[in-house]
C-alpha cells in the first residue's frame, strides 16, 4: 500500500505508516515473548531509528531527493528489518541502494529525474528478510 501510493501520488501515507510501525512492534514484542529473549526488540527499535536518522540526515544535505516520508517509510521497514540483526540491515541497505539506482536509471530513460523511492525502501527489506532465511 505505501510503495503503491508513493508511486502513485508522490507520497507515503503517514497514519499507515504509524499503524504499520503499531502492528510491527506488537509482532516483535510477541515474538520476543514467545522467545524468551528480548534482543529482537533492541535490535528493531535501535537500527529502525539509526536507519531512520540516516535518511534524514540524507533528506537534509539534498532536500528533495529524499522526503519525511521516505524517512518514515524507512523507520516502518526498519523495525522488520532490525529485529534480525547487522548483517540483515546491512543486506537491506545494500538491496536500497543497488533498486534505488536502477528506478532512477530507468526514470532518466524516460526523461525524468527523481522517483518515488519508498517501493525501493518496502522491496528491499522484503528482499533483505526473505534472504536471510538462507
Amino acid at each position: 500500500m505505501i510503495a503503491y501510493t508513493d508511486i502513485r501520488t508522490r507520497r507515503v501515507p503517514r497514519p499507515i505508516v504509524a499503524a504499520g510501525s503499531v502492528v510491527q512492534l506488537a509482532c516483535v514484542v510477541a515474538w520476543c515473548m514467545w522467545s524468551g529473549s528480548w534482543t529482537p526488540l533492541a535490535g528493531s527499535l535501535g537500527f529502525a531509528v539509526a536507519c531512520a536518522l540516516v535518511q534524514l540526515a540524507l533528506a537534509l544535505v539534498r532536500p528533495g531527493a529524499l522526503g519525511f516520508g521516505d524517512v518514515t517509510c524507512t523507520l516502518l521497514m526498519g523495525l522488520a528489518v532490525g529485529c534480525l540483526g547487522i548483517e540483515t540491515v546491512a543486506v537491506w541497505w545494500l538491496l536500497m541502494g543497488l533498486s534505488g539506482l536502477a528506478m532512477l536509471g530507468i526514470q532518466r530513460g524516460r526523461g525524468g529525474d527523481s522517483i518515488p523511492f519508498a517501493p525501493a525502501i518496502v522491496f528491499s527489506a522484503f528482499a533483505a528478510i526473505a534472504l536471510s532465511a538462507f
